[in-house]
């Protein structure tokens, strides 16, 4: 499955098949299987080949909701903000849908909303310019929703949203919340899990001998086989399910399979229904816990009920350590320790409860979860973090490599230490910003706004120019914690409008602004607060950073962005803000053949304001980078200025490259994201 979109991994396919041969001299039915695979990934990816942006007129029908927003099927499936809250599931509509196309990851680590939908066969992004309905249909998901509708109206809000999470597989927890649960490792607790299906499945198989003395396994899986439908096929709970489903037709079978024999085969009944499930990070996290207990349930080196369940929960933890670094960036210590005590505290018990607030919903469980959140929010505040980098895909590969070898020596019980290999590969990938050789320079991806990142070989410092969008999540992304300066180049709100997320995420020692701005609109920044203009230099660690512009004070903020010039070893750059043509001219005056530069950042996301031909003659850059944001109101950049810019340099926009990082060792490297 790895091997699919990244086709250097082509190679362990091959050495798997060569495996199998060996062992069982039975290829025929491994190949049916991958060509069935990749048959169901081309016909989807075919399908999944989004609208061409613009409006698209037509009828649609509301067939469901998400988190993000309804998703509308006509031609295609798309995924739309219902902002006056009035459609459902199972209203048909003419409509007016402006679409888009699903944003694409920026930089490892990054959310990508085009692989995360494809499992839901989502194409675009849309919204809706008018709609006219034209017909209601009843449905699950209009069931669901006209359900959810009532639980709302008879629960407060943490109520509802435990309900709602864990009922119905809609994760609508406060955003603190959710990462107080990651930091302990309990996020499997908020996904309708195995856990859910066994708990269900055991309550109706109970009532159902007690009450009306039958059997019910068969009646109890039915009905669960309808919930599962009801909300939607969550890929955990699906998993469970067929385990389940296949667990009971085995003990009828005339052929017996293995525990690990109807895994298998649930694992394929999915890839082969949607291969796409296989990248979303439930479906892995699922999967790969659920083999590790298979695989090790015999091998426990523990006897005792309590030894044991502590040893599989850090073994499960182990199993999902990467996919947990590439979504928090963190290794919570202390969250590892007490996952076991806090996961067996809420487990069924917690579980049991939210089911009796599905049952009986009255106002009165509030204070109950308002408690809990607040006991979680309590303890991770006293969890200090060790700060990891996101992973490669070539990272995670070595890593599970080494756990896979630290499994098979359990198994035989020989290496009795070689657990340490684990240990000492996950401290190199804590301290690989540490050996990194290489000066960067960074133009974030934040959309529309700017956000550049200066960082000195082995960790050494960091300087912030603007601070703008998800730039504090790149930056956490990386291992950064600690900010020498942040320079703001002017007070508009596409450069300073993350500011507040930084100063409360980093530790920040200056701030480093605009002599024409009023300091008064940051006032709440605690830090030293330097004002700078023309003239002035700021000396960072062997770099000396030239401030060359504002020259004057100008009657708008953005002729008055601060301009930088700065020499890494013997490569210029030069970071413009949103200056104008008339500083433009201003800096052509004073500084005339000194402006060149081999890296521009090209001034207000290429707006035909600034970048006039005399300017960009003087800088004459080889590399030009755009920070501008996809389907901007302003329809940046402009086409005048793109043009200009390409008879003269290699122009990358961030809204097609994602993140564009230019490393410096002996040579100038640039490395765009999304080539």
């Amino acid at each position: 499955m790895i091997s699919i979109p990244y086709p250097i991994f082509y190679i362990v396919l091959i050495l798997y098949l060569v495996f199998i041969f060996k062992k069982t001299k039975y290829l025929f039915g491994i190949l049916i299987l991958l060509v069935g695979i990749l048959a169901s990934y081309s016909y989807i990816s075919y399908r999944l080949k989004p609208l061409p942006e613009g409006m698209v007129e037509g009828r649609f029908e509301v067939v469901d909701y998400t988190s993000g927003g309804l998703i509308l099927k006509g031609e295609k499936r798309i995924l739309v903000k219902d902002i006056e809250g009035k459609l459902k599931p199972g209203d048909v509509i003419e409509a007016k849908v402006k679409v888009s196309n699903l944003e694409e990851a920026s930089y490892l680590g990054d959310f990508d909303a085009k692989k995360f939908y494809a499992a839901k066969r989502i194409t675009n992004r849309g919204r809706i310019d008018s709609y006219t309905l034209v017909n209601q249909k009843w449905t699950l998901s209009r069931l669901k929703s006209n359900i959810l509708d009532f639980y709302q109206s008879h629960l407060k809000e943490k109520s509802f949203s435990y309900v709602k999470t864990l009922i119905f597989g809609m994760n609508s927890l406060d955003s603190e919340v959710k990462e107080a649960y990651s930091i302990f490792y309990l996020s499997h607790l908020l996904a309708i899990s195995g856990l859910h299906i066994h708990f269900i499945f055991q309550f109706l198989v109970f009532l159902f001998q007690r009450v009306l003395k039958i059997n019910g396994e068969h009646l109890a899986i039915s009905i669960i086989g309808l919930y599962v439908a009801f909300i939607g096929f969550p890929i955990s709970c699906l998993r469970a399910f067929l385990f389940l489903f296949l667990s009971i037709l085995n003990q009828r079978g005339r052929i017996q399979y293995t525990k690990l024999d109807i895994f298998s085969i649930s694992f394929l009944g999915i890839v082969l229904w949607n291969p796409y499930q296989a990248y979303q990070s439930g479906f892995i996290l699922s999967f790969i816990i659920s083999f590790v207990l298979l695989f090790m349930e015999e091998y426990t080196p523990f006897h005792t009920k309590r030894r044991k369940a502590y040893f599989q929960t850090i073994l499960c933890i182990l199993s999902i350590l990467p996919f947990l670094i590439n979504q928090t960036n963190q290794i919570a210590i202390l969250g590892i320790l007490l996952s076991f005590i806090i996961g067996g505290v809420l487990g069924k018990y917690f579980l049991c409860f939210v089911f009796l607030v599905a049952l009986v919903p009255l106002p009165y469980y509030e204070c109950a979860f308002g408690v809990l959140d607040n006991i979680l929010l309590y303890l991770s505040r006293f969890n200090p973090p060790i700060h990891v980098p996101s992973l490669s895909i070539i990272s995670i590969v070595l890593y599970y490599i080494i756990f896979l070898y630290f499994l098979v020596c359990l198994t035989r019980k020989k290496k009795r230490y070689s657990g340490l290999y684990l240990f000492f590969y996950i401290t190199i990938l804590i301290s690989i910003r540490i050996v990194n050789p290489y000066y960067t320079v960074t133009i974030i991806d934040v959309g529309q706004g700017d956000s550049i990142l200066i960082e000195l070989p082995q960790n050494k410092g960091n300087v912030l120019v603007d601070s703008y969008g998800s730039n504090t999540s790149y930056l956490k992304s990386i291992g950064i914690r600690k900010l020498d300066y942040v320079i703001l180049t002017h007070f508009d709100q596409d450069h300073i409008g993350a500011l507040g997320n930084t100063m409360e995420e980093f530790q920040v020692d200056t701030i480093l602004y605009s002599a024409y701005e009023d300091v008064k609109k940051i006032k709440n920044a605690t830090v030293p607060r330097i004002p700078i203009q023309s003239g002035d230099e700021i000396q960072w660690k062997g770099i000396n950073i030239k401030v060359l512009g504002p020259i004057y004070s100008y009657s708008d903020s953005n002729s008055n962005s601060v301009v930088l010039s700065f020499n890494i070893k013997g490569y210029t750059f030069l970071l413009t803000g949103d200056m104008t043509a008339k500083e433009e001219a201003d800096l052509i005056q004073k500084y005339g053949e000194a402006l060149k530069a081999d890296v521009l950042k090209v001034a207000h996301h290429g707006s035909n304001s600034s970048s006039s031909s005399d300017f960009l003659n003087s800088v004459s850059p080889k590399y030009a980078v755009i920070s501008v944001g996809k389907n901007n109101a302003y329809s940046l950049p402009s086409v005048d200025v793109c043009a200009r810019l390409e008879k003269i340099s290699k122009v990358y926009m961030t809204k097609d490259n994602g993140n564009v990082c230019f490393k410096i060792g002996n040579t100038l490297k640039v490395e765009a994201y999304r080539q």
